[in-house]
C-alpha cells in the first residue's frame, strides 16, 4: 500500500468512526418534543462545534412529580469529548434510578463524578444539575463550575445562579469537599436559561466575546415573550455579533418556563 492509499484508508475508518459518534450522540440527548409537562415549557437548542461535542444534556420525570434535567460540558471537542458525554448519560441514567440520590442536585453530581474519575483520570467538565417541584413552586440546583443560569421572575427582576461547587472531576484533589443543593422559588411566570460557556465565549472578527453582559441584554429587551423566543432571539443576536468569524465550541442552551 502507498502512502496515498495509506492516507485515504486512515481518513475512511476516521469517518466511519466520526459517523458512528454522531449516530450514538443523536440517540443519547433527547429531543425536546419528549419532555412533556403540565407545568413547564421546555426549549433546547444544541449546536456541536465539530459532527459530534462535549455538550450534554438530558432530564428525567420522577414517580413524585419532580423532574430532574442536568446540562454538561466536557472539556475539549469532537469524539474525545463526545465519549465523555456518553458516559455522563451512562452514569445519570443510573443516578436516577437511586431515590437516595436522585432528589438532590449536588448527590446527582457528585456520583456522576465519581463513576467517570473511576474509569478516566483528569476527565474534568462542568455542570448544572436541578430539581423542579412544582409542587411547591421551587427548583434546587447545583452549579460545578458552569457558567451562571439565569433566572428571570415574574415580577421583571434577574437572578443569576452562581456556582456553588468546582468544576467537576477536582474531587480526587479536594478530599473534604461539601456538596450541597441551593433551592429558590420557581412559580408561575417564572424562567430560567441555561447555556453551556460557547454561548459567551463566541467570538467576533475583533476577537471580542458575545458575554454573559450581552445575553442578559437580549434576555431583558424581550423578556416578556415565551422561552423560546427569548432562547431564538439570544441565537440570532450570537450569530449576528460573529459575523464571519468560524464556530470555535459547541453551544447548548436550555430554557424552562413555569406554565401560567
Amino acid at each position: 500500500m502507498n502512502s496515498s492509499d495509506h492516507y485515504e484508508s486512515l481518513v475512511s475508518l476516521f469517518d466511519k468512526q466520526l459517523e458512528f459518534a454522531q449516530n450514538l450522540q443523536r440517540k443519547i440527548i433527547p429531543s425536546p418534543g419528549s419532555f412533556v409537562s403540565d407545568n413547564y415549557h421546555f426549549y433546547s437548542y444544541l449546536r456541536p462545534f465539530r459532527k459530534v461535542g462535549g455538550d450534554f444534556y438530558d432530564f428525567h420525570f420522577m414517580d413524585n412529580g419532580k423532574i430532574s434535567l442536568l446540562i454538561a460540558d466536557a472539556t475539549g471537542h469532537g469524539i474525545d469529548a463526545a465519549m465523555i458525554t456518553s458516559m455522563i448519560k451512562l452514569s445519570y441514567s443510573y443516578t436516577m434510578k437511586d431515590s437516595r440520590i436522585n432528589q438532590s442536585p449536588s448527590l446527582v453530581l457528585k456520583q456522576i463524578e465519581s463513576d467517570i474519575s473511576q474509569q478516566m483520570d483528569n476527565t474534568f467538565f462542568t455542570a448544572i444539575a436541578l430539581v423542579l417541584d412544582p409542587k411547591d413552586g421551587v427548583l434546587y440546583f447545583a452549579n460545578a463550575g458552569h457558567p451562571d443560569a439565569i433566572l428571570m421572575k415574574s415580577n421583571h427582576t434577574i437572578e443569576m445562579l452562581k456556582p456553588n461547587l468546582p468544576m467537576l472531576g477536582l474531587q480526587q484533589f479536594m478530599k473534604t469537599m461539601h456538596y450541597f443543593d441551593m433551592r429558590i422559588n420557581f412559580s408561575k411566570g417564572d424562567k430560567l436559561l441555561l447555556f453551556t460557556d460557547g454561548l459567551v465565549d463566541a467570538k467576533n472578527p475583533d476577537r471580542e466575546d458575545f458575554s454573559m453582559e450581552r445575553v442578559v441584554s437580549v434576555v431583558k429587551n424581550n423578556f416578556d415573550l415565551p422561552i423560546n423566543l427569548i432562547g431564538a432571539h439570544i441565537i440570532d443576536a450570537c450569530i449576528d455579533f460573529k459575523g464571519d468569524q468560524a464556530p470555535s465550541d459547541d453551544i447548548c442552551i436550555l430554557g424552562i418556563e413555569v406554565d401560567e
